[in-house]
């Protein structure tokens, strides 16, 4: 791979920053001869499998279980299930141009023959400013932020409906057949889900709407029937052990990373929840010790969080053990749901780890007037009358 190569020009020009900082061509050359240099099967043995109980079953079952999470609501357009995106991911970044794309100075000026730049440079999704970069015991900060949102006045939620948008931000990878029945990754591709959930109240009917902004808009409606509507128990228990139970359900996989598949589930069902109630499910989260806090952050709305992280593993193609971590940016009075970002290490020494999607809370609440999804009406709106 060179600088003539036509993936690394495609790469170079994904998410032009124009105030983003220029990487000389001498840091690009020399950090393209360090990973040539390095060749994967060296490094294996930093990778090796974490030592925590039940690798062996989590691995298996990551192979026949789709993440969990929000790509599992309801059946709008969903990325591949996380073992088999992963193997396609890993080959992607076994380039040292895309290795550079993502992360080892954070942007990539357009390369050309001679070393000159042209466009403004592309850069990775920038990792966020935690105040606490480096992690602190997550438990004892979990207790503290349930028992402060415990103790805040709780605001009014009330009404007929219960209404969230989100927004999703990542890449998907673009595919071509080289050979017959032989596809490889060409280039990525910058995508923008909108993500518009509602249900009514009383009978848990409701609708989603998926937009999906890529190289070509997509998008996605289904109506909920009655009961179908939350995206979680709608009666959840009212004791932290018992939801933590709950969330594991004898699931070795969950029980592997158990921060991991909390901080799932309380995304799922926390901003529908009553104050009380997220403080409730905080405890519950604050059993997992495998939960890293880190402290205060700002999210991608300029909101003011807290955020606290936890990891899962999964095995690549190569038999490698990654690690991805889901990192939950809450709400200091509330504790509701403000963002979660999803994040993978970077194999080059010294580089920053990689935020390959985030997934924005817009708006979120309960409402006697539903509003639209978007510019049209919420499917399934008609059906409730």
């Amino acid at each position: 791979m060179n600088r003539t190569d036509t993936f690394l020009n495609q790469l170079a020009v994904l998410d032009p920053a124009a105030d983003s900082t220029h990487t000389s061509p001498e840091t690009v050359e020399d950090t393209r001869l360090w990973v040539l240099s390095h060749d994967r099967s060296d490094r294996k043995g930093r990778s090796a499998a974490p030592t925590t109980p039940g690798v062996g079953e989590l691995v298996t079952l990551l192979r026949a279980e789709p993440v969990a999470g929000h790509r599992v609501r309801g059946e709008g357009p969903r990325r591949e299930a996380r073992p088999n995106r992963l193997a396609r991911r890993r080959v992607a970044l076994a380039g040292a141009a895309v290795v550079i794309v993502l992360g080892v100075v954070g942007v990539l000026p357009n390369i050309l023959p001679g070393g000159e730049t042209t466009t403004p440079p592309a850069a990775a999704i920038p990792m966020l400013a935690y105040a606490e970069p480096d992690g602190v015991d997550g438990p004892a900060g979990l207790q503290q932020l349930a028992d402060q949102v415990r103790a805040a006045v709780p605001p009014t939620e009330s009404g007929r409906y219960f209404f969230e948008h989100r927004q999703y931000v990542g890449y998907a990878m673009h595919e071509v057949e080289v050979s017959e029945g032989y596809w490889e990754v060409d280039r990525l591709v910058p995508i923008v889900d909108q993500s518009y959930r509602w249900y009514e109240t009383t009978d848990l009917s409701g609708g989603q709407l998926y937009v999906r902004d890529g190289e070509e808009v997509e998008t996605h409606e289904t109506v909920l029937a009655a009961g179908e509507g939350a995206t979680y128990p709608f009666d959840l228990p009212d004791a932290p052990q018992a939801i933590y139970d709950l969330v594991m359900l004898n699931n070795d996989q969950h029980q592997s990373n158990p921060g991991y598949y909390l901080i799932d589930a309380y995304n799922a069902a926390a901003n529908a929840l009553s104050q009380e109630g997220r403080a409730t499910f905080l405890e519950a989260l604050a059993l997992a010790d495998d939960v890293t806090s880190y402290g205060q952050v700002t999210d991608r709305e300029g909101r003011d969080g807290v955020a606290f992280g936890a990891s899962r593993f999964e095995v690549d193609t190569e038999g490698e053990t990654v690690e991805i971590e889901s990192i939950l940016i809450l709400d200091p009075d509330t504790g509701k749901v403000l963002e979660v970002e999803t994040v993978y290490p970077n194999d080059l020494a010294g580089a920053p780890d990689v935020v390959e999607e985030y997934d924005l809370v817009v708006e979120t609440g309960y409402m006697d007037t539903l509003p639209d999804c978007g510019s049209v009406v919420c499917p399934g709106v008609d059906d409730a009358g």
